[in-house]
């Protein structure tokens, strides 16, 4: 995927169309069951060249992304797994880990060019380091998945696993798992997520002040 040249792109007003907001929120759901078809490791690329340009706090880009493509990868994610879990996970074509990078601030030169202090800021005050690595990293998840959805795939996230089981087996140094994700092409028919249920309405989740 071309990266789009911001410096000289000009934003013009818009909206999605109706398809679009259906595909992307109202009508995709949190899919069990798949078509059999693999998922294109250039799919995943797409998506997180997509998914990096959503906003985040101070450019920071503490997201990073597994890919369990082998079959010892996929044992050791569904082994991790909560037991209710494993048999959902077992369907999904593909599994990925979303996880957040402790120290995402060694990247500064490529977000954060020519910002004064910026590592040391981080290096030094590791509190605030872990806060904004696990606030940001699933930020930005929520980008990845809507952005795997324009793909065209449709996915789970899991949140019941043995993080640290995880991150022994397969997560690189520095890296902490945060959210698994199945993920494949639609299936024909059944999705496997049951009845779609309720959503809090903005009555309930908005106050105007």
């Amino acid at each position: 995927m071309t990266s789009p040249d911001l410096s000289t792109s000009t934003m013009t007003a818009f909206t999605l169309d109706t398809d679009a907001r259906e595909a992307l929120f109202t009508s995709a759901r949190s899919a069990i069951a798949f078509d059999d078809r693999p998922v294109e490791p250039e799919l995943v690329t797409r998506a997180w060249d997509l998914a990096k340009w959503g906003p985040s706090s101070m450019n920071t880009q503490p997201l990073r992304l597994v890919v369990a493509r082998s079959e010892a990868a996929r044992a050791a994610v569904i082994d991790a797994a909560m037991p209710g879990n494993r048999p959902k996970l077992e369907q999904a074509p593909l599994l990925l880990i979303a996880a957040r990078d402790d120290r995402f601030h060694d990247q500064h030169e490529i977000t954060a060019p020519g910002f004064a202090g910026f590592h040391e800021r981080f290096e030094t005050n590791p509190e605030m380091r872990a806060s904004l690595a696990a606030s940001g990293a699933m930020l930005q998840l929520g980008y990845l998945i809507i952005a795997l959805r324009a793909e065209g795939l449709a996915l789970r996230p899991y949140g019941g696993f043995d993080s640290a089981a995880l991150d022994a087996a397969l997560m690189p140094a520095g890296w902490g798992s945060e959210v698994l994700l199945g993920v494949g092409y639609p299936a024909p028919g059944d999705h496997g997520a049951g009845e779609r249920r309720g959503r809090i309405p903005a009555e309930l989740g908005i106050r105007e002040l």
